[in-house]
């Protein structure tokens, strides 16, 4: 498992519009909104793009932190993968808090993050349209201290 800036736009937009591995976030006929102002770190194993980690600034020394598996390599594999981008962040980032938000259709985000130790912070409806109907998201707080903790698990 190997972390490292994705340097191909194509390879990137190639995972990220992949159902398979969005769910239900990227509309048919529609594509993942890919942030000007993000960086997007793969996870690979050899060749294989496994997983993305989004992170960009959301306010002040606060990041917003995005991950998206595919479905083979979720789990525990998912978990060593959050670790490695555990590291990465604490290492390249002066950050206090990340922020993430799980749709409210999406079970395993749901289940990942609590496996993070995230703490709910709060819940918007109605954050997007899907499917032509409104969705929610949770918000999720992780702490630097967090980080190191889980880390060091």
């Amino acid at each position: 498992m190997e972390l490292k800036i994705i340097d191909d736009p194509m390879r990137l937009q190639a995972f990220l519009n992949d159902p398979d591995n969005t769910g239900n976030i990227v509309e048919p006929g529609q594509q993942y909104h890919i942030k000007p102002d993000a960086l997007y770190l793969g996870v690979f194993e050899g060749l294989l793009l496994a997983g993305i980690h989004e992170v960009r600034n959301f306010w002040h020394t606060v990041v917003e932190c995005h991950a998206i598996y595919e479905p083979g390599f979720r789990g525990e594999y998912a978990l060593n993968g959050h670790r490695l981008f555990c590291r990465w962040l604490l290492d390249n980032s002066p950050f206090t808090n990340s922020i993430t938000m799980v749709p409210d259709t999406t079970k395993y985000g749901r289940a990942i993050i609590r496996l993070l130790g995230a703490r709910r912070v709060g819940h918007l409806d109605d954050a997007y349209i899907s499917s032509g109907k409104p969705v929610g998201v949770t918000l999720y707080q992780l702490t630097r201290q967090q980080y190191k903790e889980f880390i060091e698990c």
